[in-house]
């Protein structure tokens, strides 16, 4: 396949993935303070268990990992996509990470440091297949994770 429809491929992926993000985002904002890392890792993670989505989600890691383009399209997805997808969640209109930032009172490199302690947990599981964190349970994976998201989000 060609690296420009890998690209394209991802593209539609990542928008998928940014408005389920986006919404694990919201639901974890909106419940418990105290639980959001935790949240967020367990949605994002039974996000790419789903059996529909894991080898899409898979194949859209490769291709950001395998090319300079889609590792550009992956980075200005993550700020158009992800980023904008929260804020319409929030505010019916997509924000920038810095608007975003200030609406959830979190640092934007708090934000992008979640970001890719996540991606860092998806390339290990999922391509990788590094143990054993391949073969860990979604529940080990939220009690190491989850921690870290919480200090890089809430402090």
């Amino acid at each position: 396949m060609s690296t420009a429809i890998e690209v394209e491929e991802s593209s539609a992926v990542i928008t998928a993935y940014g408005q389920a993000f986006a919404k694990a985002g919201a639901a974890a904002f909106n419940g418990p303070r105290d639980k959001l890392g935790e949240t967020i890792v367990r949605l994002t993670l039974e996000f790419f268990e789903d059996s529909e989505w894991q080898p899409k989600l898979i194949e859209t890691l490769r291709t950001a990992n395998n090319s300079k383009e889609g590792a550009e399209v992956m980075g200005n997805l993550f700020s158009a996509q992800v980023f904008a997808q929260a804020g319409v969640i929030f505010d019916d209109a997509p924000l920038t990470i810095d608007e975003l930032s200030d609406k959830l009172g979190i640092n934007p490199l708090n934000i992008n440091s979640s970001a890719a302690q996540l991606w860092g947990v998806f390339l290990f599981r999922y391509v990788l297949g590094v143990q054993p964190l391949a073969s860990a349970s979604v529940d080990q994976i939220v009690e190491v994770v989850a921690p870290t998201l919480q200090r890089y989000i809430v402090g």
